[in-house]
């Protein structure tokens, strides 16, 4: 009997023992899973920045566009993803199309597509800008704008527009 009451005892501290169990590393990591998920699978309405400095023409168009490297023109600034690059009113008196902080950039995040285009095999390198300029901006800088998009491997140019209800 004294046997069976050791070996019992022995069996109660060691499930004892294990019954105790720290769930801070699994909440940590799911919680870091549920925000990596809420910001890169937030819908397609997110795709373009809320602009609070610019109003987009309309149109009646149904596509909704896709997750890229934006540019924003406002009526004293050109942006890019969140990053001012030049100011508006010296690239109006200029005559040439190409705008050089403009360029840079766009070289900047050509080469930052490629490498992540060839870091994650399949997908190739799109060179896909979306262009979000005020409806009062005048044509010539949109012209430069997307000149400037094209000499940097971005060829495929979107505007960004508010949609239109259709009538």
């Amino acid at each position: 009997m004294r046997v069976q009451s050791r070996f019992s005892e022995r069996r109660k501290n060691a499930s004892a023992a294990s019954m105790v169990l720290t769930l801070t590393s699994l909440v940590d990591l799911f919680t870091n899973l549920v925000l990596f998920l809420l910001y890169n699978f937030s819908g397609e309405a997110s795709a373009i920045p809320a602009a609070e400095r610019i109003k987009l023409p309309e149109s009646l168009a149904q596509l909704t566009p896709h997750t890229t490297l934006t540019v924003m023109i406002t009526q004293t600034d050109i942006i890019v993803d969140g990053r001012k690059v030049a100011d508006v009113s010296p690239l109006l008196k200029e005559e040439d199309l190409l705008i050089p902080a403009l360029k840079k950039e766009m070289d900047y995040a050509a080469e930052r597509g490629k490498y992540f285009a060839n870091a994650s095999a399949g997908k190739p390198f799109e060179g896909r800008v979306t262009i979000l300029g005020d409806k009062q901006i005048p044509f010539r800088l949109l012209e430069k704008v997307m000149y400037t998009c094209s000499q940097s491997e971005f060829g495929q140019i979107d505007l960004a527009v508010i949609q239109k209800e259709s009538t």
